[in-house]
């Protein structure tokens, strides 16, 4: 057995930001899941239904031994939870605003060969705990850190114009709100898909809808349509006069 501790509000955060990308076709199950990587200091939480992808990093507040004392050895492991499984955790699992002259809001995750423990650790005597079968692993769930380092480190490109679908760009608003920054949106030359930023802890991938000629002649047509529709604003009749 090993576990860490982490943040209650973080890993609800990083939950709540990444669960709406994971998938839910049954006909996908090694997709259908959430991954948790725990590394030495942060949590890696990442899920996709391959439209949409998201990460987030939860801060590794302990690294427990089997006598659940903090140790230095660093605990590596991948755990990846069904999406019903992270939702009960997130009802479970809630709590007020961390305040500096207050005890932290803290979980305990451990981890046998066949089931996860969750438990709230904020105070001397562990409080509510919820176990949950182990998922087993699986090969088809992709590198999602392998595929968001490649996307990041692709030279900025500009983006004269693409669209995507109003469903799956409306999913990034749980990062939004979660973290409580602007989402930043670019696009690079290794990836068709845009990048979308929230804050220090989460990053996303967005792929665009295809728009074949008949389509963009069609939003060509809508777009001059706007053209006339519209008057010209006034620094353009006075760019015309001069």
């Amino acid at each position: 057995m090993a576990s860490i501790l982490v943040g209650t509000n973080d890993l609800r955060a990083g939950l709540i930001s990444v669960l709406v990308h994971a998938c839910t076709d049954p006909e996908l199950p090694g997709l259908c899941r959430i991954r948790l990587d725990v590394g030495k200091e942060n949590v890696t939480v990442t899920a996709t239904d391959r439209f949409t992808a998201g990460l987030a990093l939860v801060s590794v507040f302990a690294h427990l031994d089997h006598e659940l004392e903090e140790t230095d050895i660093p605990w590596a492991e991948i755990i990846d939870l069904t999406v019903d499984d992270a939702q009960k955790i997130l009802s479970i699992f809630k709590a007020g605003k961390d305040k500096a002259d207050e005890p932290e809001f803290l979980l305990r995750i451990e981890t046998t060969d066949t089931h996860v423990t969750v438990t709230d650790s904020s105070g001397m005597i562990d409080g509510r705990a919820l176990k949950l079968p182990r998922l087993a692993a699986a090969d088809a769930f992709p590198d999602l850190t392998d595929l968001f380092a490649k996307v990041h480190h692709g030279k900025p490109s500009l983006l004269e114009d693409m669209a995507v679908g109003g469903k799956l760009l409306a999913r990034f608003k749980a990062a939004a709100a979660c973290y409580r920054e602007a989402l930043l949106i670019e696009a690079t030359t290794s990836s068709r898909s845009l990048t979308i930023r929230c804050g220090e802890s989460f990053l996303g991938v967005l792929m665009p809808v295809h728009l074949d000629d008949e389509a963009r002649d069609k939003q060509k047509a809508w777009r001059d349509a706007w053209t006339e529709r519209l008057p010209l604003p006034a620094y353009a009749n006075d760019s015309a006069e001069s």
